[in-house]
């Protein structure tokens, strides 16, 4: 055990060595840890053998033919890192992005430099970028060649995306379901005590050729939903250590084991850095928590950083303090983490640009904690996305309090799912059943960069921002409540500036059953829901943090009441979106005009919407030339507040059956 001091910080590792990971592009998972196995006898490898062994592991699949981004590992083991030179960077960058070229294949040489401490290694490559293919049979069997629907065809969630294009080419993609009681075409699952399995099958299209996959599903059980506190009674406790000072918690550390609970005594402890990097199991998680729920608090800068497999986190408070590094109060890498029933609180220096709480790996639960008073920059939790893998991670049942004005800067976001660099994969995490409140960091409340990423059932009250679909396709945003106005004393609303619900770019977004309140907006990237122009067309590929242009999206069954700016379609970009289709949504606009139009969507579909107000078109729309619809009315209908608090009309249209969340059904138990 080797102890750090400096500027009074103690560092407490519960193990010194952290096993290899290898990457191999062929895994289905490169972040899976090889720690499984918790005996004491790890081999120690030499730097060499290290940075050999990774290389060695490594391939490129494909390589005579490649027709889509690669991955390129940046780092490997705890502190290797990777450096790529392309020789031919405008069709394959350092970041693996590949631009193929339209009139011939492209051979190119990839040269990766690995380096661990002084060991340095060169490997090369050579791959060939095939030409784009023109036929619409061509681009179909491509896109389905590289489609995976589930990982392993197996789904352990009540929800999932059905995909409406796939990552390339920009083929659609329509789904049949063998059994509704199933898997359902909205994407629920209903699981049962018994196993279940359904036959999906999807039809690729492009153009006027179709083509089918048929994929049998694997439902498993539905597993125990309750969200239990942490306390000493978790049966899947083998040993209780109780600490009371920090020679107590180095102490219990040193031998950890599966099954172990680290309990800390009441009180506050200053400056304790855990550095966690031994594994429990899936069965006997290693636990480390107050005795108490919040009677022990984390000040100075005290901080978490996990790097380990199965740990679960819970019961502290982090007050008067401020994290030391830019990863945040809590660094979770590894897979299967919780982190559950915490309070991060003001926990900054408001000069300084750092996170509260980074997420790595994959399989993370992050739950019924409340994170308030964030005013600095750095997103408060990151989800990162290191490779083409998906997370999986689950955010549920948190309060995201009172994060305050940034004056309009970038790397504000309370949620951002990934980055540009791998934004057009998928991460598969879902955020769901969190209030929001009193938001104002800048105008991505959730920054989406990553595909099939799910945000449902979360409420959102006097935020200043949106959800945003920023890169990546086919996320699903669903069951959502926004209500952007303040309630005042008398019961009236007090409008705020700058709000709005929600706004997506890139292909194949579903927007279902949400309901919109109070926007008041005049921006043009700012509505109740936004369906932005982009830069590219439809289907093609362009740098990776440009506005990828929206096309074959779904708007379905939404409500947006009261609002400036209602629906807004278009935007400053020059290419509009296509093929999105809006059915069944209600807006009832007793002051402004129900849509916006800055740019001319391509071939939109209007299936059963009802819009109330006193014109068509807003004020400020730039693209004027619109005739208003027979569904349209000027006759503003009655608004009936149901007992949800949220309006309806007397007719069945629009959103249905949400949940409003609030402080009682979200944030921590004490």
């Amino acid at each position: 055990m080797k102890k750090i001091w400096k500027k009074g910080l103690i560092i407490v590792s519960l193990t010194t060595i952290l096993p290899f990971v290898s990457c191999n592009a062929n895994q289905e998972n490169s972040n899976a840890s090889t720690s499984e196995n918790t005996s004491e006898s790890t081999e120690v490898k030499t730097n060499f053998e290290i940075v050999k062994e990774f290389m060695d592991s490594f391939s490129i699949d494909n390589s005579d033919a490649i027709i889509q981004n690669i991955y390129l590992p940046k780092k490997f083991a705890l502190e290797g890192v990777v450096t790529w030179q392309s020789s031919e960077p405008k069709v394959i960058t350092s970041e693996g992005h590949v631009t193929r070229n339209k009139e011939k294949d492209v051979p190119v040489t990839l040269t990766a430099i690995a380096m661990l401490g002084s060991t340095r290694e060169q490997r090369v490559y050579h791959v060939v970028v095939k030409k784009v293919n023109e036929t619409a049979e061509g681009k179909i069997d491509e896109a389905m060649s590289q489609f995976t629907l589930l990982e392993n065809n197996t789904i352990d969630r009540d929800i999932m995306v059905l995909p409406r294009v796939t990552d390339i080419n920009g083929v659609y993609i329509t789904w049949e379901t063998s059994d509704a009681s199933i898997i359902d075409l909205k994407g629920n699952v209903y699981r049962g005590n018994e196993e279940k399995k359904v036959t999906l099958t999807g039809t690729f299209s492009y153009g006027e050729y179709r083509k089918k996959k048929s994929f049998e599903i694997v439902v498993q059980t539905k597993a125990d939903d309750s969200i239990p506190v942490i306390d000493e009674n978790d049966s899947r406790i083998l040993n209780k250590v109780y600490v009371a000072s920090v020679v107590d918690i180095v102490t219990a550390g040193l031998d950890a084991r599966p099954g172990d609970a680290i309990i800390l005594r009441d009180g506050t402890y200053m400056n304790v850095e855990f550095n966690i990097e031994r594994s429990g199991t899936a069965e006997h998680p290693i636990f480390i928590f107050a005795e108490h729920p919040g009677k022990v608090i984390l000040s100075g800068e005290s901080r978490i950083n996990i790097l380990a497999d199965y740990v679960i986190v819970a019961n502290f408070r982090f007050e008067n303090g401020y994290p030391s590094k830019d990863s945040g109060v809590v660094n979770l890498e590894g897979n299967h983490l919780r982190f559950t029933n915490n309070v991060i609180k003001e926990y900054e220096i408001h000069e300084n640009d750092y996170k509260w709480l980074s997420l790595r790996g994959r399989f993370h639960e992050i739950d019924r904690n409340t994170f308030d008073g964030k005013t600095t920059g750095g997103s408060l939790l990151t989800i990162w996305r290191d490779d083409m893998f998906s997370q999986d991670h689950h955010i549920h049942h948190n309060q995201f309090l009172n994060y305050q004005e940034a004056g309009g800067a970038n790397g504000y976001e309370t949620i951002r799912v990934g980055t540009s660099t791998y934004s057009q994969t998928d991460s598969n995490v879902l955020i769901e059943n969190n209030l929001f409140e009193n938001i104002s960091g800048e105008i991505e409340i959730i920054s989406i960069k990553s595909g099939r990423t799910i945000v449902r059932n979360n409420t959102f009250k006097t935020c200043k921002g949106l959800v945003t679909a920023r890169h990546g396709k086919n996320d699903l945003i669903e069951n959502n409540v926004f209500l952007c106005g303040r309630e005042k004393s008398d019961g009236s609303i007090e409008r705020i500036d700058d709000t709005g619900g929600i706004r997506m770019y890139d292909a194949g977004h579903v927007v279902r059953n949400n309901y919109m309140q109070d926007v008041e907006t005049s921006s043009n990237t700012r509505a109740g829901i936004v369906v932005h122009s982009g830069v590219n067309d439809y289907g093609d590929t362009t740098v990776m943090n440009l506005q990828w242009t929206p096309f074959n999206v779904l708007i379905q069954d939404n409500t947006i009441i009261n609002s400036r700016n209602s629906i807004l379609i278009g935007g400053k970009y020059s290419i509009p979106c296509k093929d999105v289709t809006f059915d069944n949504n209600l807006v009832v606009s007793p002051t402004y005009g129900a849509i916006r139009y800055d740019k001319n969507p391509v071939n939109p579909t209007w299936i059963n919407n009802h819009f109330y107000a006193p014109t068509y078109l807003e004020s400020n729309s730039a693209f004027k030339d619109v005739i208003a619809p027979d569904w349209f009315s000027t006759a503003i209908p009655q608004l009936i507040k149901g007992e949800n608090g949220l309006y309806k009309i007397a007719e069945n249209y629009g959103a249905s059956n949400l949940t409003v969340q609030t402080s009682e059904t979200t944030g921590t138990n004490y």
